[in-house]
Formats: structure tokens, sequence, C-alpha cells
């Protein structure tokens, strides 16, 4: 499965740079071809609060997955959710890792029901701990 990985400019929903959007055009072609369902999913560092981190990364994922339907990817197919500063992947005490937390990336599913079970578990834990500051 074709990966995808966009990065934003800092506490913004704007793409970093216009390579952005073309990954996403990319990642749009690849779900319409292979019919695939996808879940868009959005991570910020802990530089601000926790609150302001997880409404971010929700205007972040809300924003690709707008992009993905503008560009022909059935919306039936997509859900997008923002874990905020929740699940950090690199180390936020280095500007490197702050930089690389900052994403948005997507994992495919080949039904609606695997889609659908993995929204529920991944919403039930964004909803226990989206306001917790890391």
């Amino acid at each position: 499965a074709k990966d995808l990985n966009v990065q934003f400019k800092n506490d913004s929903a704007v793409y970093q740079t216009s390579l952005e959007y073309d990954k996403v055009k990319e990642y749009a072609d690849f779900l319409k071809e292979t019919d695939l369902y996808a879940i868009i999913e959005g991570h910020t560092n802990n530089s601000a609060t926790a609150r302001h981190n997880h409404e971010l990364s929700q205007k972040r994922t809300a924003k690709v997955k707008q992009d993905l339907i503008n560009l022909g990817v059935n919306p039936n197919k997509l859900q997008a959710l923002g874990y905020g500063e929740s699940k950090p992947k690199f180390d936020n005490n280095t500007s490197d890792g702050m930089d690389k937390n900052r994403r948005v990336i997507s994992d495919v599913f080949n039904t609606a029901e695997e889609l659908n079970n993995y929204y529920a578990n991944a919403k039930s834990y964004v909803d226990k701990n989206k306001f917790i500051e890391q």
C-alpha cells in the first residue's frame, strides 16, 4: 500500500509546501485505483496545549480529507481523526522530533467494516487522551 505523510506549517492547517498537495494527489489516485478505504490521522507536537493541538490536528485531517474528496475519492470510503499530541512517534525534546511529530498520515482497509471498527477504537482512544498534556 502507498503511504501518506503530509507536513504542515507550524501551528497551521496550511501545507508546508506545494509538494505536500502533490502527495495528496498521488494518494487520491492510489485510493481510486485500488478501491480501498482510508483513515486520515493527524498528529501534532506538544508545543501548545493539548486542547489546541487536538483542534489543530482535526483541522489538518479535515483539510486532507476534503482535498481527497475534491480529487474524486468517494467520501464514504474516508474517515478522519485528529490525535493532537497524544501519540508522539518522535522525541518532542528535539526540534527534529517536533517537526516529525507534526504530520498527517493514513492507513488503508479493504472493507467498510474494517475501517469502521478501526475508527471506533481509535476514536475511543482519542476521547480518553486528547486533552492530556504530553
